[in-house]
């Protein structure tokens, strides 16, 4: 006979954990407030930023480059020449002018007028990776594949447009999906080498304990080698707070620890409120919550597939009313959801030893055969959608009704690229 786990809060503990909340709300707003007096002293300034992203883009007639730069934590846009080489991965010496930047446009991200005084040699760590991916493809549409999914590499219209329509956008987002994937691999790789020397050794060490510490480490350091990307910051958060409450034999897997670690991250990084990418991870972790609630019984293959179909079905409204794309490959996202563990794991090895391109000529002809058509729904229908999937968390009922809708857009969809 098994215990049932605890929840993690009663009526007294929800009140300190409220206040709690706002209180580190405040503390994280003063200091970003702070920083922003300090950033709008003087009208114009020298900054150092790192290029994110530098990209050419055309509008009324008019070719310029656009960079994305980071600075300090914060998303800066600057336009500059059209014919600037690469600069991305690369440090800036700056000089900017602030007076038309308020407090929300520097929480959000912002575009600002600049002036290049100085580019630096040296490549960011994160870009040296991705040249090196890049350099074992041919096609510029793999380089830019590869280099998102290892290295959160930004990528261009053409492969955006083919992911959004192949349904598949979601598997080269770094998050919750690439830090369970790659927290089983560390895992499967140290067990056995720290049971062997723990019982000889140090016998009265807690192995489960220990590989998390060291597990959680390595993740923090891939994280900060990224950049802190939104979503994969949302899916390390949300493995600690999870860790912490199965230790105290509390329950992991609950509406409750996502509101705690969206909470606990919007108010610690006010930021994240205007990122699409957190918002995304939270639904995509939210949907997959909402049907363990459910359907928490079925066997292993079951529970996998059903949450792969799940998922599929909730998320495309978000997909069709963000990206208005849709092809009829887009269903098959499915199937590669389910592959993508083992194509992520092999890929990463390939890379490794130097032949990453051994998949090039099968992905390339998947993207070839794509044929995207414009499909949207309207915000009413967004809106409707997810207000049935909130009120779902307490009513079956309104799950069925959920289920419904999300079918009746796909077949919807369907029909129009039919």
């Amino acid at each position: 006979m098994s215990l049932e786990r605890v929840t993690l809060f009663d009526a007294r503990s929800s009140l300190f954990f409220f206040f709690g909340i706002i209180a580190l709300a405040f503390i994280s707003l003063s200091f970003e407030y702070y920083q922003y007096r300090e950033f709008k002293t003087f009208e114009d300034r020298e900054i150092e930023a790192k290029v994110i992203n530098h990209y050419v883009k055309t509008k009324n007639d008019k070719t310029y480059s656009v960079l994305k730069l980071r600075f300090k934590g914060k998303t800066l846009y600057t336009l500059g020449n059209k014919n600037l080489k690469n600069l991305r991965g690369r440090t800036l010496l700056l000089r900017i002018w602030t007076q038309k930047i308020d407090f929300l446009d520097y929480i959000k991200g912002f575009y600002i007028y600049s002036y290049i005084l100085h580019v630096k040699p040296e490549l960011a760590k994160s870009e040296r990776l991705s040249r090196y991916i890049a350099s074992q493809h041919k096609e510029s549409l793999l380089q830019e594949l590869y280099g998102a999914l290892f290295s959160a590499t930004p990528v261009g219209l053409d492969l955006r447009e083919k992911l959004s329509a192949s349904g598949t956008a979601h598997l080269l987002a770094i998050s919750g999906f690439h830090l369970g994937v790659l927290t089983s691999l560390i895992l499967l790789l140290l067990t056995l080498p720290y049971r062997f020397f723990q019982e000889r050794y140090f016998p009265y060490r807690h192995r489960r304990r220990d590989l998390f510490i060291v597990t959680a480490l390595l993740m923090l350091g891939y994280l900060l080698f990224l950049g802190w990307v939104p979503s994969l910051l949302r899916a390390f958060v949300m493995m600690i707070i999870g860790y912490i409450l199965y230790e105290r034999h509390m329950k992991v897997i609950s509406m409750q620890t996502l509101a705690i670690t969206t909470l606990f991250l919007l108010a610690l990084w006010p930021s994240l409120l205007f990122s699409l990418g957190f918002w995304l991870s939270i639904s995509g972790v939210f949907y997959i919550f909402l049907f363990l609630k459910y359907f928490d019984t079925l066997s292993a293959w079951k529970m996998g597939l059903g949450i792969a179909c799940w998922v599929y079905l909730m998320m495309l409204p978000l997909s069709l009313y963000l990206f208005e794309s849709f092809s009829l490959v887009h269903p098959l996202s499915i199937v590669w959801s389910l592959l993508f563990f083992p194509f992520y794991i092999g890929s990463l090895l390939l890379h490794v030893i130097g032949f990453g391109g051994v998949f090039d000529g099968i992905l390339l002809a998947m993207f070839d055969k794509i044929e995207s058509r414009n499909v949207s729904i309207s915000l009413s229908v967004l809106l409707l959608h997810v207000s049935i999937s909130l009120l779902a968390i307490v009513s079956k009922r309104a799950l069925g009704i959920l289920l419904f809708l999300a079918i009746s857009i796909v077949v919807f969809a369907i029909y129009q690229v039919a």
